[in-house]
């Protein structure tokens, strides 16, 4: 709900003989009537802004209004007497009455306050409330402890398009439709203050989404004596979502569609496991024949995750391949991934630097070697056929750092079997709460499994730390072997 200062204003113009503030979450003011001004002596333009509290004091005022706050919090509803200073510094005993209204985009609370003398024993007050359930800028409804309705307000009208004579008396569900589906989400009697969505008829039988609150009104024992509830109309903000939805999702496989079908031939095998965090990912990888000998392997992690890093990961998969199969070297492939990103995003029009970490090697089958670089990533594992493990963590910073300094490579020669593996971060955080713990199993488990496939090693090492399908930060994992 968006608080709307003036239909509230508009509303409290009625006389109700009691005064009315509004607060936000925060317990500022931001709406009263005139009749605080007569009750309490301190004119509108005083109070508007200034905390609640500013107007309330028992001599416990720290310890009483936080129990207050409380109970308006769990239950919607609190009510009981305070001390009040006017302006003058005169105290008097008032009635304080507190009322939560909850919609599905903000929240606010209605404070009101009568002398003690003049209040009614009464829980609610139907001179007081009346002006809000007529002139709310949302359906608020109060209905009998048997939950039929006590008054209907032009925005009840106006939302379910029964009037106000059609309304008054009867069930609120039947208002709705018969048999109500969702009459489980009221149920009665209620005690505590509930809220939630539901689907709703209207009278001509247009379906509407609605965000709910019902809040039990009690008496000074405690009982139920009858409820309020406040509904706001949803649906276009759902029909939003659920395009939101459709679209992240076909830009879901429009990245996945980006990855490159790992290699597969008689010198080099591959195999990745790609886990997005969110619905999108920042990680991405790419691999790429170069000639008949050479082949480039790159592994990218952009500085978070969603939306946004999933773009820059897309938008640098696109330079990818010219790259890899023209520059090839690994420190000049680097060095361009550099200068592409202070082009794309130059600081002076950014407020927010991006970082992306990668490790790029080059597989070379005629000389048996692989060169790499290392630009800030988690270091990749090479394992030979006798068990010795190199860490590939040669290269420089992270590109898009503030810091320039030059990247370097390194060249490693095998000759028989070799396994390499390449991940990202996000599979630390599964595997322990300590980076260093996870690196250790990493590195064990990549020994341990380096005779089985690819495929089989990558299934051993999420089967051996039980992988959450809906990881904390995105997984990339590559597994590849040169025969």
């Amino acid at each position: 709900m968006k608080l709307n200062v003036q239909v509230i204003e508009k509303a409290f113009n009625h006389r109700t003989n009691r005064g009315m503030i509004i607060t936000d979450r925060n317990r500022l003011i931001v709406a009263l009537n005139d009749e605080i001004a007569e009750l309490t002596g301190y004119a509108k333009e005083q109070l508007i802004g200034q905390p609640i509290h500013h107007l309330l004091d028992d001599g416990r005022i720290a310890e009483k209004f936080e129990l207050i706050w409380e109970a308006v919090l769990e239950s919607g509803y609190w009510q009981g007497e305070l001390d009040c200073y006017v302006d003058n510094g005169e105290k008097r005993t008032r009635i304080l009455t507190v009322y939560a209204l909850s919609g599905a985009t903000d929240e606010c609370y209605v404070w009101c306050l009568a002398d003690a003398e003049t209040s009614s024993s009464s829980s609610e007050s139907e001179q007081m409330l009346r002006a809000i359930y007529q002139t709310a800028p949302l359906a608020v409804i109060p209905l009998c402890k048997n939950m039929k309705v006590k008054d209907w307000g032009s925005a009840a009208e106006s939302l379910f398009g029964w009037k106000r004579e059609e309304a008054i008396g009867r069930s609120l569900f039947s208002l709705f439709c018969e048999p109500p589906p969702h009459t489980a989400m009221f149920s009665y009697p209620l005690r505590k203050k509930k809220a939630g969505e539901c689907m709703i008829k209207r009278k001509d039988g247009t379906l509407i989404n609605v965000a709910y609150a019902v809040i039990p009104v009690t008496d000074s024992d405690g009982n139920v004596t009858g409820y309020v509830v406040m509904f706001e109309d949803v649906t276009r903000w759902k029909q939003k979502e659920i395009e939101h939805k459709r679209q992240v999702e076909l830009a879901k496989k429009i990245q996945q569609s980006l990855l490159t079908p790992p290699i597969q031939n008689s010198a080099v095998t591959m195999d990745a496991v790609y886990i997005p965090s969110d619905d999108l990912s920042g990680d991405i990888y790419a691999c790429y024949q170069i000639d008949r000998d050479r082949y480039g392997v790159i592994i990218i992690d952009v500085m978070g995750h969603g939306i946004s890093s999933s773009l820059v990961s897309m938008l640098l998969r696109s330079l990818l391949r010219g790259l890899i199969v023209r520059v090839i070297d690994p420190v000049y492939v680097a060095t361009e991934l550099e200068k592409h990103v202070q082009n794309l995003f130059p600081d002076e029009v950014n407020e927010i630097r991006y970082l992306f970490s990668m490790i790029y090697l080059v597989i070379d089958t005629k000389r048996k070697q692989i060169e790499y670089t290392n630009a800030g990533h988690p270091a990749g594992l090479l394992v030979s056929e006798d068990g010795e493990i190199i860490e590939l963590d040669k290269g420089g910073l992270a590109i898009g750092s503030p810091f320039s300094v030059p990247f370097e490579k390194e060249v490693i020669h095998y000759r028989k079997r070799t396994r390499i593996f390449l991940y990202t971060d996000g599979i630390l955080d599964e595997i322990d709460s300590s980076i260093l713990q996870s690196m250790n199993k990493i590195r064990t488990y990549t020994k341990m499994y380096s005779h089985l496939s690819d495929k089989q090693f990558l299934h051993m090492l999420m089967e051996e730390e039980k992988a959450s399908p809906s990881p904390v930060d995105d997984i990339c994992l590559l597994s590849i072997t040169v025969q």
